[in-house]
């Protein structure tokens, strides 16, 4: 009887462990592997700083950094691992960026293993928006 009671523990502990790998693992194996946080793009001439703020629910403070832009150039920054799982943490973010600590634009989103927050640099400058920001899905 003992025998047979460890034996159906494993089976069970086998079968939970399959099923959590297989919730995990398999959606890498369709869409790939995590995309970048956020993603920034300098379509201006010139170069530009921008701090990147990024901020939970609870208004506490995940991300704070600065960039320095050079004409052309686009930088991005890798998500950490608690939003690389699927499912692990679904909590709504706030993206805050300030251009050349003159211009800023807030962002709103619930972080997923593959959405990017992308940011744009003088992209519609002649609509007169310095910044322009969305989000893209794969």
């Amino acid at each position: 009887m003992r025998s047979f009671r460890r034996k159906l523990m494993l089976g069970i502990s086998l079968l939970v462990l399959i099923f959590m790998l297989l919730f995990v693992v398999v959606p890498y194996l369709i869409a790939g592997p995590p995309t970048p946080l956020f993603t920034v793009r300098n379509h201006d001439n010139e170069g530009h700083e921008l701090r990147v703020e990024i901020y939970d629910s609870e208004n506490n403070s995940v991300l704070d950094e600065t960039y320095e832009l050079a004409a052309g150039e686009e930088v991005y920054h890798p998500k950490p691992f608690r939003f690389r799982v699927p499912g692990f943490e679904i909590v709504d973010y706030t993206f805050k960026f300030t251009l050349d600590n003159m211009s800023t634009e807030t962002y709103s989103t619930n972080v997923q293993p593959w959405n990017t927050v992308e940011v744009e640099l003088y992209a519609d400058y002649a609509e007169g928006q310095p910044l322009s920001i969305g989000e893209i899905t794969v």
